[in-house]
């Protein structure tokens, strides 16, 4: 008889028990799983600045199965969104084209200006470095009419940033030096620090490129300096390779390979293998 009363109180308990998992677990799951992954792309993010892209991309990839499990669009759009940057840096960009394609899609479906912006500025970036120079062209052209729209920001120095990047590929100097100087004011507005270590990168890359070596080397010390402070391997990536093609540049093959070296450390640590196969050919050929 105990056993018997033991056994219908443990019932009674385990059904109360159930009855308030089912009343509130919808609720409370909602809430964590969007919550998680938010916690999720942030956690992601740092490690994307850091380098760390593959704990980066597991992070990511954990938001948008969460993301997913909820229906949260926005969420599930800006997961794609990183996991095509990601793609991108690993020089795997039909994959990334892939990832930013449907992102795209789904911000066309909210009517999301900021995020079609900064997709559109995705899809011109793979574009340009698989030199399909006219598509990227559009894409920027299309992120800024998007851009435009909304009060000056980080957006807006991004797009002028590429449309920059465009206008030095096609050796257009004094038009990428407006785009970038634009952008670098935008930066000083809001107080970004982050943003003018990119923006001197790109404006000493400019001086590299039109032989003004003496000009170059202020802004990108103080670009390599800034995303040091910041931890933004990327940066240090990027101001590296302007450093090692302007030393190349003035036939310093002494400071090149000690920046070269530095850079392919970088690049490996990265898991960036295709831009080390680029560098050592760089260094090798002095172009």
């Amino acid at each position: 008889m105990p056993g018997s009363i033991l056994r219908v109180i443990l019932g009674f308990l385990l059904l109360l028990f159930l009855l308030t998992l089912g009343c509130a677990g919808p609720t409370v799951s909602g809430v964590g799983l969007r919550a998680e992954a938010i916690s999720l792309n942030d956690k992601g993010y740092h490690y994307y600045r850091q380098g760390r892209l593959e704990i980066a991309q597991e992070k990511f990839s954990q938001a948008l199965k969460y993301n997913r499990l909820i229906d949260h669009r926005g969420g599930i759009a800006a997961n794609l969104n990183n996991l095509g940057a990601i793609a991108q840096e690993l020089g795997r960009l039909d994959e990334a084209l892939n990832y930013f394609h449907n992102a795209l899609a789904i911000y066309r479906e909210l009517g999301d200006t900021a995020g079609l912006c900064e997709t559109k500025n995705n899809l011109g970036a793979v574009y340009q470095s698989q030199g399909r120079t006219g598509e990227a062209q559009a894409a920027y052209r299309e992120a800024l009419g998007y851009v435009q729209a909304m009060p000056p920001g980080p957006l807006l120095a991004l797009t002028l940033t590429h449309l920059g990047d465009m206008a030095r590929a096609q050796k257009e100097y004094t038009q990428a030096w407006d785009y970038y100087s634009q952008a670098l004011e935008l930066d000083k507005a809001r107080k970004d620090r982050q943003g003018q270590a990119v923006r001197w990168e790109r404006l000493g890359r400019t001086l590299v490129e039109q032989g003004n070596y003496l000009g170059a080397l202020p802004y990108l010390h103080d670009a390599l300096w800034e995303f040091r402070q910041q931890e933004d391997t990327g940066g240090i990536a990027d101001t590296l390779n302007s450093l090692t093609r302007l030393a190349l540049a003035q036939g310093d093959r002494e400071s090149a390979k000690l920046y070269g070296e530095r850079l392919l450390k970088l690049y490996q640590a990265r898991g960036q293998e295709q831009e080390a196969e680029k560098l050592a050919k760089m260094l090798k050929t002095g172009k």
